[in-house]
């Protein structure tokens, strides 16, 4: 047990979030890629396409080098014109990405400055849970060995609330100091595996 007005501290598992940046970032430049393409390369393609069939129309694809050279366009042929259709894909795969990679990187915003503590007391965390170690009801870690998550509920006047344990979002010796900690002070019948 911990000497009084001491505390164990797990704090963000850096590690943990940085997958959720790099996730974050890649999605932010598909999206981006995405809307250069519906906004600049889709469209470019199109007038060389429609330049081109119009030269096929006419019987004079042979002169497609020439013309492009002309214009400082590419002088591989261009294929079949993109269309709208085309053009509307490109902006809802930006919206997509664009949506899911903000979303990655408000988790990864979010997280910063987190923490969980285990004081002389109880268990307290960064984002203003707090519960004293007579107030808890049950710890479950049927998930403890696969995932790294125990599960505190803990009773809030008449209310019972919830505290989530991760040794994957936090630091893993901390987490598991804590969890220690936590055990020797609830006692084994409040321990579950369910």
């Amino acid at each position: 047990m911990m000497p009084p007005e001491s505390t164990l501290q797990a704090n963000v598992d850096r590690r943990f979030y940085l997958r959720f940046l790099l996730i974050g970032v890649a999605a932010i430049g598909f999206s981006l890629w995405s809307l250069y393409d519906g906004a600049v390369t889709y469209p470019n393609q199109r007038v060389r396409a429609l330049a081109f069939q119009k030269l096929v129309e006419e019987g004079r694809q042979t002169k497609w080098g020439e013309y492009a050279r002309e214009r400082g366009w590419p002088l591989k042929q261009p294929g079949e014109p993109k269309t709208q259709a085309d053009f509307t894909m490109q902006y809802i795969m930006a919206a997509i990405a664009g949506t899911v990679g903000l979303a990655f990187l408000l988790v990864v915003l979010r997280s910063r400055g987190r923490w969980i503590e285990a004081t002389s007391t109880g268990i307290r965390t960064s984002w203003g849970q707090q519960c004293d170690f007579d107030r808890i009801l049950t710890l479950n870690k049927k998930r403890w060995r696969e995932k790294g998550i125990a599960k505190v509920t803990y009773a809030e006047g008449k209310r019972k609330r919830r505290l989530v344990l991760d040794s994957y979002k936090f630091e893993r010796s901390a987490v598991n100091d804590i969890l220690y900690e936590l055990e020797g002070r609830i006692g084994e019948e409040k321990i579950g595996n369910s």
